[in-house]
């Protein structure tokens, strides 16, 4: 029997603003039961858990959403949500070993060295973690770099409930890294370590995005903006973040250092000052969103959203 999904979830959300998380709760397993790969449900329910103290179904909810992105080999969401199940139980060493285990998949030994030695300092005797250290130490071994201490495994702070406002199509193409060229290693010319680093922050902060992490998100795209290869995409993200945060000021700013970055196409300033713009609309900033919008279309006269946005925005002109 088909489900109105819209109107369960109405529901839920409904409960939640009550601060009814367990009747939230019945009416996400009723759209799981209909859709039990759906992540979103997964993660949602999760947070639900954890709000009501329910920390091991919270944490089985995470892992069901970790194993579905490891079955997909999208390894840095897959590594995010273990980190996020290590927010709720610090000790629960099963993380650290996946997390390893992704981390040694991406090449990046040195990190899955730090999560063996924090599996030690929780259990001695793990056999496991003493294995995978002995592998990554013995000489056949070639040294891996190892990230900055500040984006080692530390759990991500911030609210687990961050407004849900959605403002921009992030699957665009120019929100997407830089490709790179698989057969490289970080040792050839052409690939410096840190702009591979800076991919996997860029990776990690899109994944803490997407669970509403923001505060984690933003550190994560911080980051990654180290790299000159990286900065539009990471500047452009960041300004996303704190849109979404409410953060209306921080937003613009970021919006605008992006401008400033030489070489840009037509098309990235398009897509940059239609995102400018969204930030002058939600702070009720409507004549610099309108000018915005303008030119937006000056510099792609086919930006329809931005077309649109003028339509809806020049009756409200002052």
């Amino acid at each position: 029997m088909a489900i109105d999904k819209e109107n369960i979830l109405d529901t839920a959300q409904k409960y939640i603003l009550k601060g009814q998380p367990q009747k939230a709760v019945k009416e996400y397993l009723k759209l799981l039961e209909a859709d039990p790969q759906d992540k979103r449900l997964h993660l949602k329910l999760g947070d639900l858990y954890s709000k009501s103290g329910e920390e091991d179904k919270a944490i089985q909810a995470y892992l069901k959403v970790a194993n579905l992105y490891g079955e997909e080999d999208l390894n840095f969401r897959a590594i995010s949500i273990y980190k996020k199940i290590l927010s709720v139980n610090p000790k629960f060493v099963e993380a650290f070993h996946q997390i390893a285990k992704l981390y040694l998949k991406e090449g990046l030994t040195g990190n899955a060295k730090n999560c063996y030695q924090s599996i030690l300092q929780i259990d001695p005797n793990d056999s496991e973690a003493v294995k995978g250290l002995r592998n990554i130490e013995s000489p056949q071994q070639p040294k891996e770099r190892v990230l900055p201490p500040s984006a080692q495994d530390s759990l991500p702070p911030g609210s687990l409930y961050p407004p849900a406002r959605k403002s921009i199509a992030e699957t665009s193409d120019l929100l997407s890294p830089p490709a790179m060229n698989p057969s490289m290693s970080s040792s050839e010319p052409g690939i410096s370590t840190l702009d591979k680093d800076s991919e996997m922050h860029y990776h990690l902060g899109v994944a803490y995005k997407e669970m509403e992490l923001f505060d984690y998100a933003i550190t994560e795209f911080e980051l990654a903006s180290s790299a000159a290869s990286m900065k539009f995409d990471s500047y452009i993200m960041l300004g996303n973040c704190y849109l979404e945060k409410g953060d209306y000021s921080r937003s613009i700013e970021y919006y605008k250092i992006s401008s400033r970055i030489p070489g840009l196409s037509k098309e990235k300033l398009a897509w940059l000052h239609f995102n400018l713009g969204l930030a002058y609309e939600a702070c009720g900033k409507t004549l610099e969103a309108l000018d915005t919008f303008n030119l937006v279309l000056k510099l792609d006269d086919s930006f329809a959203e931005a077309r649109e946005k003028i339509r809806k925005l020049q009756p409200l002109r002052k």
